[in-house]
C-alpha cells in the first residue's frame, strides 16, 4: 500500500468534534429550510444533524454560528442516514464546501484551532 492510500488516511482533511448551530435552505427544492446542529467541521465540509430529510447531491446555502461570527457557504450533501430507524425525524448529514469565500475559509480555521487549543 502507498503512502496516502485511502486506508491509510480516509479523509483528505481532518475533522473536529465540536458544536454549532446553523441554518440552511435548500436550493434545489425551492428553498425549504431548517436548522443545523453542526457535529464536526474540517476545511472541506461538515457533518450536522438536519431537521427534515435531505437527500445526496441536494445544493444548500448555510449559514454557520459561532460567537459573533455569521459564516456563510454554499455547499451540497454527500450522504445522509437516519438519527433511528423506527423514527426517521432527524437526519446526519455530511455536506461538502463547493463555494466558501477565503476570509470565512479562514474564520473556519480559527474556529477549528480555538476548539482544538480548548480541548488541551
Amino acid at each position: 500500500m502507498t503512502k496516502g492510500s485511502f486506508r491509510e488516511n480516509p479523509r483528505e482533511f481532518q475533522r473536529i468534534n465540536l458544536e454549532l448551530k446553523g441554518i440552511y435552505r435548500v436550493l434545489n427544492l425551492e428553498g425549504q429550510e431548517g436548522c443545523a446542529e453542526i457535529q464536526n467541521l474540517s476545511h472541506g465540509g461538515l457533518m450536522f444533524i438536519a431537521s427534515h430529510t435531505l437527500n445526496k447531491w441536494d445544493l444548500l446555502d448555510m449559514t454557520v454560528y459561532y460567537q459573533e461570527f455569521e459564516i456563510p457557504l454554499n455547499g451540497k450533501v454527500v450522504w445522509t442516514a437516519p438519527m433511528s430507524e423506527t423514527l426517521p425525524i432527524e437526519y446526519q448529514c455530511g455536506l461538502e464546501y463547493m463555494k466558501i469565500s477565503a476570509v470565512d475559509k479562514m474564520y473556519l480555521s480559527l474556529i477549528m484551532v480555538l476548539h482544538q487549543e480548548r480541548e488541551k
